[in-house]
């Protein structure tokens, strides 16, 4: 048996005779070209999971919860209720709220449609992370914005419809019942404040409104069925089908009452994963590439090693470990171009929006001189992600380890899978046919 020791050997020597041959260009572009693949993945992964985990935190905070527990009922919503859900394990709070749709309109006739929220008085100690998820400070916290009875509304569509706070509106308010039939009512309103959560359908389509406020309830007028919805934050968010089970034994809910986070965002979420998974696939052909391009550089070195194989073969040495000489060749270029692609793409990854602002910089010095040799060009200083057409202030990069681990694994094992490969006409070399002309 081939000692291990002895195939580094052998390795080495080869590789650094390919060095002196001129064969390691094509080796250096091969690790090229794993590198570049590897940082395209690792800033884009990391790109595409800020935005991705931003919108996800975003709504589990705001909109969907952990679970969704629905109540229709005459009246307040159930604080007995509330209580026997937040004594489950792993719960970490409960919010119970009642939402409704309707119409926001200015003085000046502008109108939008609005997700109208109503929030318990002590909302802020139930479930902290809703309102600062939403950017609500201190002073519009559940004591203080409650005290005018007023609206908290959305920066974009406060903004929309030139509204600020201290001015009023106006809500259109449709409902409903078996014997009034359809009602339309007008519900004049006060903004006590703007909420801006850095999601746009939240700041462009949603508003808040405490329960003990006139407003609500002129909006769920008493005597009227409300569907309250009691939003249930976990510990562990992947512990909400397990919770939904619970709550439909111990409470006697019909799965139509109980709904987890990943059943009610089923079609969002899909569509985010499947669109990494096509971005991964179109990325990963780099590595498609440089697998067939080690693969010819292989077939090549073993092509140009057939009378030191013959001689290896004739000495003893069998097919699989000089099969195991060419993969270490090839595991070497693999690893080499994935750490140098790693960090690389690390780095990108983590001063992301410096990177951008350093491009930014370099388009526009090289316009305004274009500008002062040419004449004016017009327009404005180039942007990225400009705010006019991107919502957000910064790019959000997230780097998880099991993705990052995933490229450069399967970065160098395309590298050894294509070594592997040339290498496989080892076995048909007969040492007496190839050392008889010699």
């Amino acid at each position: 048996m081939i000692a291990p020791r002895w195939m580094i050997f052998v390795a080495r020597r080869w590789f650094s005779a390919r060095k002196e041959s001129g064969g390691s260009v094509s080796s250096v572009l091969a690790a090229s070209g794993i590198a570049v693949g590897v940082a395209a993945l690792v800033v884009v992964l990391g790109v595409m999971n800020g935005f991705q985990l931003g919108f996800i935190d975003s709504i589990l905070q705001v909109s969907s919860f952990h679970v969704r527990v629905e109540d229709e009922r005459v009246g307040g919503y159930d604080e007995t209720l509330a209580a026997r859900i937040a004594a489950e394990p792993g719960v970490d709070s409960v919010l119970p709220f009642a939402q409704t749709r309707c119409l926001i309109a200015s003085r000046d006739g502008r109108a939008f449609p609005l997700a109208l929220r109503a929030l318990p008085d002590d909302a802020e100690r139930r479930d902290p992370a809703m309102l600062g998820a939403l950017g609500i400070e201190k002073p519009l916290a559940a004591g203080s914005w409650n005290a005018g009875g007023g609206l908290v509304l959305g920066a974009e569509l406060a903004r929309y419809l030139g509204l600020a706070p201290g001015s009023e509106a106006e809500l259109l308010v449709v409902s409903a019942g078996g014997e009034e039939g359809v009602e339309a009512r007008t519900v004049k309103v006060r903004i006590d404040g703007i909420f801006r959560s850095g999601y746009f359908d939240f700041d462009f389509g949603m508003a808040i409104l405490p329960f003990s406020s006139r407003a609500c309830a002129s909006v769920f007028p008493p005597g009227e069925p409300v569907r309250y919805v009691y939003g249930v934050k976990l510990r562990d968010r992947y512990a909400d089908a397990a919770l939904a089970e619970r709550l439909q034994g111990d409470l006697g809910l019909g799965p139509d009452k109980v709904e987890g986070w990943r059943d009610y965002n089923r079609a969002f979420f899909g569509a985010l994963r499947t669109e990494k998974t096509v971005m991964m696939l179109l990325i990963g052909l780099i590595f498609l590439v440089v697998g067939v391009n080690i693969f010819h550089s292989m077939r090549r070195a073993v092509a140009e090693k057939t009378e030191d194989i013959a001689v290896l073969k004739a000495m003893g040495a069998g097919p699989e470990a000089l099969r195991r000489v060419f993969i270490l060749d090839g595991l070497a270029i693999g690893a080499g171009g994935a750490v140098v692609g790693l960090a690389l793409g690390l780095l990108i990854a983590v001063n992301v929006n410096e990177v951008f602002s350093l491009v930014e910089t370099v388009v526009n010095g090289i316009a305004g001189l274009a500008s002062r040799l040419i004449g004016s060009l017009g327009g404005s200083d180039f942007r990225v992600f400009s705010p006019q057409y991107f919502y957000l202030l910064e790019v959000p990069v997230r780097i998880l380890f099991p993705e990052t681990f995933f490229v450069t694994a399967a970065a160098i094992a395309s590298a050894a899978g294509a070594a592997a490969s040339a290498a496989a006409r080892i076995s048909g070399l007969a040492p007496a046919e190839v050392l008889r002309y010699e």
